[in-house]
């Protein structure tokens, strides 16, 4: 096929919404994409991100309570390459309640799917997606990851970034990562690894202040690293120390084994065994 300099562009949506007291609904239609890319950025509001229609790039319904806010919707394609990035913004909301989006994105094409929010308030449900890449920043807020089912395809990289915020993890195991970042700032943080996680996942973990939990299945194996002299086998049960690392008793028989790296200024870390 011969490269373009120009876009061709299958299906192409810029809406600009002024919502008060209004409700939006959108479904954007698949075509022949290959792979998505998606942005998704929140400025204030209550957002439920889940799996949809495997005929429907995504379906958008939002209603929006007191105060103004301004909605950005853009779609197109290149390449066999759908391009979705859905934004809110200029919001004078006095809670999360003031307005609500519901996005499903479709659960059987490769996504890369980069996600922002302010104050909010989100669940984000993936279970049962084809997600490639994934990226979560959030500011004053709280949240909530799941993959209650195992996802559809290899994550290659799995990145949480944090302000001052609470943020939960469920099955994350689900989520058949290679490597995993989570930076906490401020705030309390959970983290359960339950699900069919892979072989040799990596993941590394700061803290700055706060606390932040993680929970390991008992038949994974494995071994944690520090950036820090402070922690002691005390901190992390069922774990001996040597060499300067941390190892689980399973980790020679376990079928699967963990690299953890762990960072922390003033918070504080445990690690727990879930049955």
């Amino acid at each position: 096929m011969l490269r373009y300099k120009f876009k061709i562009l299958y299906f192409a949506l810029l809406t600009q919404l002024l919502l008060s007291q209004t409700k939006f609904h959108k479904e954007i239609p698949r075509s022949d994409e290959r792979e998505l890319k998606v942005k998704i950025f929140g400025s204030a509001g209550t957002f439920y991100i889940s799996p949809g229609e495997r005929d429907k790039i995504a379906i958008i319904d939002g209603r929006s309570g007191k105060g103004k806010t301004i909605v950005d919707l853009n779609y197109y394609v290149e390449d066999e390459i759908g391009y979705l990035v859905f934004e809110t913004k200029k919001g004078v909301l006095k809670n999360t309640e003031d307005e609500k989006w519901y996005i499903k994105l479709c659960d059987d094409i490769p996504t890369s799917l980069e996600v922002e929010f302010g104050a909010s308030y989100a669940v984000i449900e993936l279970g049962d997606m084809s997600v490639k890449n994934l990226k979560i920043s959030t500011g004053i807020s709280s949240a909530k990851l799941k993959f209650t089912q195992p996802n559809k395809m290899i994550m290659r990289k799995l990145e949480v970034e944090t302000g001052i915020s609470e943020f939960e993890i469920e099955n994350l195991g689900n989520a058949k990562f290679r490597k995993f970042i989570f930076s906490g700032g401020m705030g309390s943080f959970d983290i359960d690894l339950s699900g069919e996680i892979l072989d040799e996942a990596d993941l590394k973990l700061s803290l700055g202040l706060g606390n932040l939990n993680i929970r390991i299945p008992r038949d994974i194996g494995a071994v944690i690293s520090t950036s820090s002299g402070l922690f002691s086998p005390k901190k992390f049960d069922d774990f001996y120390k040597q060499d300067g690392s941390f190892i689980s008793y399973n980790y020679n028989d376990a079928k699967k084994k963990i690299k953890l790296f762990i960072e922390s200024g003033l918070g504080s870390i445990k690690v727990k065994w879930i049955d």
